[in-house]
């Protein structure tokens, strides 16, 4: 039986014939489940079909092949390589430090390990800010050399320069996912007034006019997501988002707590504290000369 446990929701004398009937109809879900994640590769316009069935979609930032497979395991719809890999997995100190060489390789990475999910490559912040030349030469290689299904494009200071990069990645022929709002991150303002409101939804048709293929929405309240969702047909999904958008987005590596910084923080998951405590112990026989042999 594939969920021991669940027998001890019946009375004694049931238990054996409903445990089983129960095993079968938790083993049926899960195989339906499984035949769901391992179906052919979604494409853009399954996402967007997602949108108009009313099904929310999943999106996991990674960096690598192996958190990559892990979030497409578990369920999600696109993997997005996030141009914050920079800071986070190659120390640098600022954003604007990564370049599309920087990013190529951990593209690669995740474009390998994606089987079903779509994959989205974030433009990195420096080739945006370089112009619609620069990035449509940066959204070539991502086409050409990642395979990757869509790029991102985030420029959200500057909107007149983020729709002329919009425009420049349309005509290589790669889907374009632009980012719009306000900037993100700890102790970033949420912005919902009503000229936020007009404004949001007038650059949401804007881009989809383009040929944008979806949104990413950041920093606004829940009516301003609910409206701009409503008024595109174009996902719109979101890091601080609640339902009301089309879908969410974790960061999979500050989800689990994977950042070393997590080691000594309570009261949240920390990947990097099961790490920590493992290669601890590993190291601690060596240094004491009392490890076993073996792997």
């Amino acid at each position: 039986m594939l969920f021991p446990a669940m027998a001890n929701c019946w009375p004694t004398g049931q238990r054996t014939f409903d445990s089983n009937l129960c095993g079968l109809a938790a083993s049926a879900r899960v195989d339906a489940r499984i035949k769901e994640l391992t179906m052919a590769k979604l494409t853009i316009k399954d996402l967007q079909q997602m949108k108009h069935d009313g099904k929310k979609i999943a999106v996991a930032v990674v960096y690598e092949y192996q958190m990559a497979k892990i979030c497409e395991r578990a369920g999600a719809d696109l993997l997005s390589v996030g141009d914050s890999l920079g800071r986070v997995f190659l120390g640098l100190p600022h954003t604007d430090d990564f370049t599309i060489d920087d990013m190529l390789p951990f593209a690669k990475a995740v474009a390998c390990a994606a089987e079903r999910a779509v994959v989205n490559v974030d433009m990195p912040t420096a080739t945006c800010n370089a112009g619609p030349k620069a990035v449509a030469a940066a959204a070539l290689r991502i086409k050409n050399e990642v395979g990757a299904d869509m790029t991102k494009v985030d420029i959200r200071q500057q909107e007149e320069a983020l729709f002329d990069d919009v425009r420049a990645v349309v005509e290589t022929g790669l889907p374009v996912y632009p980012q719009i709002g306000f900037p993100a991150g700890a102790g970033s303002t949420i912005h919902g007034s009503k000229a936020d409101h007009e404004h949001m939804l007038k650059w949401a048709h804007r881009l989809e006019d383009a040929g944008a293929v979806a949104l990413d929405l950041t920093s606004v309240t829940p009516e301003i997501y609910a409206d701009v969702c409503k008024s595109v047909k174009i996902p719109v999904l979101g890091g601080q988002t609640g339902p009301e958008a089309d879908g969410r987005i974790y960061v999979s590596y500050g989800l689990v707590g994977y950042q070393a910084a997590t080691i000594d923080r309570a009261g949240a998951p920390s990947t990097a504290k099961f790490i920590f405590d493992q290669m601890k112990a590993a190291i601690d026989a060596v240094h004491s000369g009392h490890w076993k042999a073996g792997h």
